[in-house]
């Protein structure tokens, strides 16, 4: 299990964007290949899990540090490892049931959480298909082809002459350009949230806060180290918080999925049913306490301190 949290090495701040860009996405890759064989073999959810990360941070790497590389060169890239993210969901969703199941027994009352372990059951035999799905997919033409049409591209030289609007620009000047728009965006988007705001509201601010956090850990070097972490560290925050109302949203619809389905299939007793249907209420709590809190938890993330030290980090020079 190889992590892609570490901060990328020290950078030049006049170095030149895409060759800045293709180290990037060279770690990100390296991670990737290095958690395979622990997906291949299901020793460890956190191998999936790192996978998935290096993937997404791939897909924002290509599409946030704009204007480095091709259009149509990004926009395939893109597609295909989008394709990666997508064969990856299902199998990631029964790990986390399976991850959390020791805490869904114990939010139940003590006389139901017998009655719930045939849904244990039921995630495992499924967890087992979606594995073996999934082998099937990496084992695939379609994906041996990305992993070698990709390191070929990272193992390319940049060329000298760019034929795109940033490859030869500073990397410092796309980092802050980059960074301040997207916090402009998380502000505007944070802001625009109401209590009425569907979760599909949230979750895309949950996909620009990562976008924001992936730049500023990319970058992370070219700012001082105090004031960058305290910015990063204030993102994880809120996107622990989006993301655990996320999570439930997810497992509240997926678990009421599973009632019908083990209904329908003779799976399920009237008891496991009834525990379930404690377990949706439970869940559907915690999400309606994570909803409540948010608009304190963006304002606190969002302050006029941090506002101001985010114009003077990203958007001085302006």
């Amino acid at each position: 299990m190889t992590k892609s949290s570490a901060p990328d090495p020290s950078l030049d701040p006049t170095q030149r964007a895409d060759v800045v860009a293709k180290g990037i996405l060279k770690r990100q890759f390296d991670t990737l290949l290095a958690n395979l064989d622990g997906v291949r073999a299901n020793q460890d959810p956190e191998c999936l899990h790192d996978l998935r990360v290096a993937t997404r941070r791939t897909r924002s790497a290509l599409t946030q540090i704009k204007g480095v590389f091709p259009d149509e060169l990004v926009e395939l890239y893109q597609s295909r490892f989008a394709w990666l993210q997508q064969v990856t969901n299902p199998l990631r969703d029964l790990d986390v049931h399976l991850l959390q199941f020791d805490g869904y027994e114990q939010s139940l009352p003590a006389s139901l959480r017998p009655s719930l372990e045939p849904l244990r059951a039921y995630l495992l035999t499924l967890q087992e298909g979606e594995h073996g799905r999934l082998l099937a997919a990496l084992d695939a033409d379609a994906f041996a082809r990305l992993v070698e049409d990709w390191q070929a591209f990272l193992d390319a030289p940049v060329p000298e002459v760019s034929g795109t609007a940033n490859g030869r620009r500073p990397v410092k000047e796309l980092a802050d350009a980059r960074i301040w728009r997207l916090v402009k965006r998380v502000r505007r988007e944070g802001r625009a949230l109401r209590a009425d705001s569907p979760p599909e509201d949230l979750h895309e601010l949950r996909k620009s806060c990562k976008k924001l956090r992936y730049l500023m850990e990319f970058f992370q070097t070219l700012y001082p180290d105090h004031d960058i972490r305290c910015l990063i560290d204030l993102l994880k925050t809120l996107l622990d918080h989006l993301g655990g109302f996320q999570d439930l949203v997810v497992q509240v619809g997926h678990l009421s999925e599973l009632a019908q389905r083990m209904r329908d299939e003779g799976r399920a007793e009237t008891a496991t049913l009834l525990a379930m249907g404690a377990l949706i209420g439970h869940l559907l709590e915690r999400q309606q306490t994570l909803r409540d809190d948010f608009a304190e938890v963006f304002a606190d993330a969002f302050d006029q301190e941090r506002r101001f030290l985010c114009r003077e980090l990203f958007a001085s020079g302006r």
